[in-house]
């Protein structure tokens, strides 16, 4: 049961407050920094703040794990601009109180909204502070390991504009917090132009067809059925007719694990190294709409099936009927991944990671297998091969699966997180002990020795080929060296010794 009690607060800035200004100060210096880097390294656009990517996973352990997006919309009743706050709190990732049989936990969510008035001299104006408490009880210990969320939903009425809203949940027993930003552009609804919002996306399910909820996320689970794209169309009365096209498109991106830490590095240029081309697409689905009679605020729906598994964009261009090149562009990025993503639970998924662990030619016969009962059979026998201990082998697949999970958090990018390089060297390898980072370059060490070859992984970041540049890229730089440190390491999982020498 979650129970909920709001504040809204005037115009007193607080300690926590403070420090989020000075976050997003942080923010806004940074980002003129990688912009300048962009335009001195000539590389490809900087971020389009027409393509929405959705929030991409990422797990800091002991804090809340949230999603977060925001995006300016129109008040059908009043039509008047406002910003669609969207949050969703994973029910695991806070800390729990048992009393009485109940356990019980909660966050404090502040959401705070800055008018940005100068970016360069970082001058804003917080002009609206809303502060939500939030308990969450439950009579079964499952909740603390509850992989599920639950939402939090606020629309905050704003003038035209520029803005920049801060979202900061805190765990009450930890007092620990995670804070995510979003800029928002607000357009005036009566003005004399047309113009376009953002495109928000919904969901649903094969069990709760009816009930669509919001998605805030890039990446899309195959468990959810259909997916809705909404957005608005304002045209001033009087004007010219609107051609509204639609198109879902579909990038070449690469879906292979990757290669073992001991082979060959791709090289620049290649899928593997780009991960994700965005020059080479296909439209999959289109459709037109003709706004010839309708004034005003116009919502617009599309809806299709979830697509299959790859990275996508739905993208909006409005103009009017008699010219060629549209005047208005909108898009939203995202992919389609596993049943269960980011968790690791059908047969299906629990068979994939096992790609670091088996000969190739095992590997690709199991994968073969279209019986779910059998191919779990062939996985349980797969682990039990090497361990007669059944303890030790569920202990150890415990383990496996959870860095494969915590990968999926951590390093999800175009492809799910246990799928990249990072990934790899995570699952197989775990945390590293320190990491060493410049502006393209992250080094993983694993012990005290940084002059040790075999226990040093040095990632590089790729440049993509695109407009959004939506997320990191790295790309591990492999040794021939690595191998004996690599099959070592498959032995320790093999054999369970992983649980006491783990490197």
């Amino acid at each position: 049961m979650i129970l909920k009690r709001k504040d809204v607060n005037d115009g007193v800035y607080n300690k926590q407050q403070r420090s989020v200004i000075s976050h997003i100060r942080m923010y806004y210096r940074l980002s003129i920094l990688w912009a300048t880097l962009v335009v001195l390294a000539a590389c490809s656009r900087a971020f389009d703040p027409d393509i929405r990517t959705g929030a991409i996973p990422r797990l800091t352990d002991g804090q809340p794990e949230i999603q977060f997006s925001a995006i300016a919309y129109i008040d059908d009743e009043v039509i008047h601009p406002v910003i669609d706050v969207d949050l969703d709190i994973m029910y695991g990732s806070l800390i729990y109180r048992e009393r009485g049989g109940v356990f019980s936990a909660g966050v404090i969510i502040q959401t705070d909204v800055y008018l940005v008035i100068d970016e360069e001299n970082e001058e804003f104006e917080r002009i609206e502070s809303v502060r939500e408490r939030i308990d969450v009880r439950d009579e079964d210990r499952s909740i603390t390991r509850n992989r599920d969320t639950f939402s939090y939903n606020e629309r905050i009425e704003v003038d035209p504009g520029k803005y920049m809203v801060v979202v900061q949940v805190t765990d009450r027993s930890s007092n620990k917090s995670t804070l995510r930003r979003e800029n928002v552009v607000v357009f005036d609804p009566n003005g004399s132009s047309p113009n376009l919002t953002h495109i928000k996306v919904y969901t649903s399910d094969l069990n709760h067809r009816i009930h669509e909820f919001p998605l805030t996320t890039y990446s899309i689970p195959a468990k959810m059925d259909t997916i809705k794209f909404e957005y608005q169309v304002t045209r001033p009365e009087g004007s010219e007719p609107l051609a509204i096209q639609m198109r879902l498109m579909k990038f070449t991106t690469d879906t292979l694990p990757p290669r073992p830490i001991s082979g060959v590095t791709p090289s620049t240029g290649t899928l593997q190294h780009r991960g994700i081309n965005y020059n080479k697409s296909e439209v999959i689905e289109s459709q037109e709409r003709i706004l010839d009679q309708e004034t005003g605020t116009i919502t617009i729906e599309y809806i299709t099936k979830r697509p299959s598994s790859g990275n996508y964009r739905f993208e909006v261009d409005v103009g009017s009927v008699n010219s060629e090149n549209p005047e208005l562009y909108k898009a939203r990025d995202f992919s389609s991944m596993s049943e269960n993503f980011p968790n690791v639970i059908s047969a299906y998924e629990l068979a994939k990671p096992l790609v670091y662990l088996m000969r190739r030619g095992e590997y690709r016969e199991m994968l073969e297998i279209s019986d779910k009962d059998s191919l779990k059979n062939k996985i349980d026998r797969f682990w039990l091969s090497n361990m007669g201990n059944k303890d030790q082998a569920r202990r150890v697949i415990e383990e496996y699966y959870q860095r494969v999970e915590h990968a999926n958090k951590q390093f999800t990018n175009f492809k799910e997180g246990w799928m990249t390089d990072m990934g790899m060297v995570y699952v197989l390898f775990g945390p590293p002990w320190y990491v060493e980072r410049t502006l393209n370059t992250m080094v993983w060490i694993y012990g005290h020795n940084r002059d040790d070859p075999n226990r040093v992984f040095r990632f590089e970041r790729t440049r993509m080929d695109s407009d959004s540049q939506p997320f990191e890229h790295y790309i591990l730089q492999r040794q021939s060296q690595y191998h004996t440190v690599e099959y070592e390491q498959i032995q320790r999982w093999l054999y369970g010794t992983i649980l006491v020498r783990p490197l």
